[in-house]
């Protein structure tokens, strides 16, 4: 499985812990990861994990954090120049590129986001009052439309940013069985209607 980030042999043990809980979540879902797998595959006591986590609810919350946390540095590397829309298209590929270079984050948000467990209502929370901040920010700058709802806006800014990559699977394997070749395949545009 392909990791959100290469995993050194530095980084501690707390990290790593991190890490292993993402790929694993992200593979099979946080209700069938236990915490002592999770322990096993790190190489370290239930205990460290305990001690830095409390509960296997803790780890979870710690492990949205990651991903959330990589979202915020994706947009920190967007270039901040430019018109409008052009500062906004920029952010919105820097977070599409940071989630194509970490499959393992998108797979965890798909199983996060989109099981019907509710388990996901606290990372969706997490995205939505990040989105929320930073559309906010861009209308104070006049780099976002103060015409259509903030509302609208953070709604069009994960679509954009997530919806594609999540429908990408579905329109994958719906062209396999009409075509077969990857090369012709559709590409999906998300549009988000509102005022």
């Amino acid at each position: 499985m392909a990791s959100a980030s290469p995993v050194p042999s530095d980084l501690t043990a707390r990290e790593r812990i991190l890490q292993t809980a993402l790929e694993l979540y992200a593979q099979f879902g946080e209700d069938r990861v236990s915490m002592r797998r999770v322990s096993g595959e790190v190489g370290v006591t239930i205990g460290l994990i305990q001690h830095h986590f409390g509960t296997k609810d803790g780890l979870r919350r710690a492990v949205d954090g990651v991903v959330v946390d990589h979202v915020v540095a994706a947009l920190a590397t967007a270039d901040h120049s430019g018109s409008p829309a052009q500062v906004i298209a920029a952010r919105d590929a820097a977070v599409r590129q940071m989630l194509e270079r970490n499959p393992v984050i998108v797979q965890y948000l798909n199983r996060a986001l989109l099981e019907p467990d509710g388990r996901g209502a606290p990372l969706l929370e997490a995205l939505v009052e990040l989105t929320t901040r930073v559309v906010e920010g861009l209308r104070t700058e006049g780099l976002a439309s103060t015409r259509t709802s903030d509302k609208v806006q953070v709604v069009r800014t994960l679509m954009g940013q997530v919806g594609e990559l999540f429908l990408d699977p579905v329109v994958a394997a719906i062209w396999g069985q009409i075509d077969g070749d990857p090369d012709r395949r559709p590409t999906i545009r998300i549009t988000v209607e509102g005022a």
